[in-house]
């Protein structure tokens, strides 16, 4: 954890600078004021750092963006998934690394009034996560209705990406609000060969996977979703196969038809999609309890979950899954038990001590938890 709020500020400021940056570069061939975004985020970094310590210019910036960007960061106790963040690969593509941890930490350089860059950067590069998250979630409080907040919250997180007519009927059949819009499937998420153009669906998320020449990769490393294509000449006019490369116990996606297709922007699957993956497998492991009741975001998101048993056991808990501690611990959640998910088990322990009043689990420590608390065997 940091060793003060100032170091933590600073080290937000230089993230966003550095994202900002990293986006500028990716789209210096049809973005204006791209090499105008990069030198104003240039001058970010190097007001940060202090004289002789930052970038000597834009590409110099470039260059430190390729590497781990501990390099550039002030603080003194940087948390490893920052320090070890590389936000711009060799062939000068952003990473999915950018997205999955580097926007935890963003944060508004500028007031929007003073930042035209607002017009073309991607949300992800310079709001917070709250609020991208706020932003949604007030459409969804708009009915100021339970039921309407609830299934249109999960139908986010459950339907993140589909074919355009289908997503419409599912909503209707569901009942839920339009609180989000879909767009194209990006372009580095598609494939095509002769038969056509095609995207897959992460098997955990369900948002569309990365496309990188025979690799289709999930953006989340944490769903380890990893594939490679298997086109061979005899279905090059067919729908594309993939191969599983990643050990997780995944099922292999099949191939949809892009044209028509359509996704929710990638800040809404970080910042809600994605959080609220851990949600649902929860409610899912504690519904297959014997006796125990799950309710979802009661009250308009008060807490995530409020599990009950017949014998009236109550938990309120909340899911939390950050890269950074402190993102957590800066905003102490409400409920008295605070669960990770099983890839974050390692946090347990060190929010335990900066969250005393709380009690941490991981997913599935605290299902184990519950099934002894009714009486069921531990599975």
């Amino acid at each position: 954890m940091h060793a003060n709020d100032a170091d933590l500020r600073s080290d937000r400021r230089v993230t966003t600078a550095a994202l900002r940056a990293a986006v500028a570069w990716t789209r210096r061939d049809s973005e204006a004021y791209a090499w105008r975004e990069l030198s104003r985020m240039t001058g970010v970094v190097s007001h940060v750092l202090g004289p002789g310590r930052g970038p000597a210019g834009p590409l110099d910036l470039v260059r430190f963006l390729q590497g781990p960007l501990s390099e550039l960061l002030p603080g003194a106790d940087v948390p490893d998934a920052l320090g070890n963040l590389v936000l711009l690969d060799r062939s000068g593509e952003l990473t999915d690394g950018a997205v999955e941890v580097g926007c935890e930490y963003t944060e508004a350089l500028f007031e929007a009034v003073d930042d035209p860059a607002q017009q073309w950067l991607p949300s992800w590069a310079w709001q917070r996560a709250e609020q991208v998250q706020r932003a949604v979630f007030d459409r969804l409080i708009s009915s100021g209705n339970t039921q309407d907040y609830t299934v249109s919250r999960r139908f986010l997180i459950e339907h993140p990406a589909g074919d355009e007519r289908e997503l419409v009927e599912l909503r209707n059949a569901a009942g839920a609000l339009p609180v989000a819009h879909y767009d194209q499937i990006p372009p580095d998420r598609v494939y095509g060969n002769h038969g056509g153009t095609w995207w897959w669906p992460c098997p955990v998320c369900r948002w569309p996977m990365r496309v990188n020449g025979e690799s289709v990769e999930c953006g989340y490393s944490h769903h380890d979703a990893r594939f490679r294509l298997d086109v061979t000449e005899a279905d090059r006019t067919t729908s594309p196969r993939l191969v599983k490369v990643s050990p997780a116990r995944l099922r292999t996606p099949q191939a949809r038809e892009a044209d028509g297709a359509r996704c929710v922007d990638l800040a809404v699957w970080r910042f809600v999609t994605v959080p609220g993956v851990p949600e649902l497998e929860l409610e899912r492991r504690l519904l297959r309890v014997g006796g125990v009741d799950v309710r979802m975001w009661p009250d308009l998101d008060r807490v995530d979950l409020v599990a009950r048993t017949k014998s009236g056991r109550k938990w309120e808990i909340d899911v939390k899954d950050h890269a950074d501690l402190n993102t957590i611990v800066n905003n102490a959640p409400a409920a008295r038990d605070v669960v990770v998910p099983d890839y974050r088990r390692a946090q347990v322990r060190p929010l335990a001590r900066a969250l005393p009043d709380k009690r941490v689990w991981a997913v599935s420590s605290f299902v184990r938890h519950v099934r002894k608390q009714t009486g069921e065997a531990s599975a």
